[in-house]
């Protein structure tokens, strides 16, 4: 399934998204790992806050940053002076890249927003070199987003079978390919995971 979301503004992107991220980038970086000279993708770079935050502490040789809404492509676009930073349009469910050719596959907030993140993860494995790195990072849904917390458990309150959704692990339904680790950066395998590019 092709993904689905509609953005029609980067300037609303950053007070919501774009800050927490570049919040995060540096965290994420260090969690993932980045080499100099290495090839990267970037999966859902949104405005480029975790863009800009390789180019600045990573020596990488190159990096391919996606995102599904063209408006953030083009903000991320319009801050760009790094030759070595590519910024296009792509689907985090059909990457069109061969196999094994990144160094290390990144996505940071964004798998909430696929819709089927487990194939996601499966494609980036696919174009990350055996030994290299498929790392992700999520929003904390089961408890550490307090308004989404609020949320449900007044829906809880109101309407008995929201418990079910409020109690349930993630509150999505969607799985790692099978070898994966949940919250960990992860040294990628071949996989036989195809997409249609």
């Amino acid at each position: 399934m092709p993904s689905i979301f509609n953005a029609r503004d980067a300037d609303s992107y950053e007070p919501t998204m774009g800050r927490w991220s570049r919040r995060l980038a540096p965290l994420f970086i260090e969690h993932a790992g980045a080499a100099a000279g290495e090839r990267l993708l970037e999966v859902g770079c949104g405005t480029g806050s975790l863009t800009f935050a390789l180019a600045g502490t990573v020596a990488f040789g190159a990096l391919t940053a996606i995102d599904y809404a063209d408006v953030y492509v083009a903000a991320a676009r319009a801050k760009n002076r790094d030759p070595r930073i590519h910024i296009e349009q792509g689907d985090a469910v059909a990457l069109c890249f061969p196999d094994a050719h990144f160094d290390r596959a990144l996505s940071l907030l964004v798998l909430q927003f696929v819709p089927e993140p487990g194939v996601a993860v499966a494609r980036m494995r696919r174009v990350t070199r055996p030994g290299g790195v498929v790392a992700a990072a999520v929003w904390d849904s089961g408890g550490g987003l307090v308004a989404q917390r609020i949320f449900w458990d007044t829906a809880a309150m109101l309407d008995a079978a929201a418990v079910v959704q409020r109690d349930a692990p993630c509150r999505s339904r969607w799985s790692l390919p099978a070898g994966s680790r949940g919250c960990s950066a992860q040294r990628a395998s071949p996989t036989s995971t195809s997409g249609p590019c």
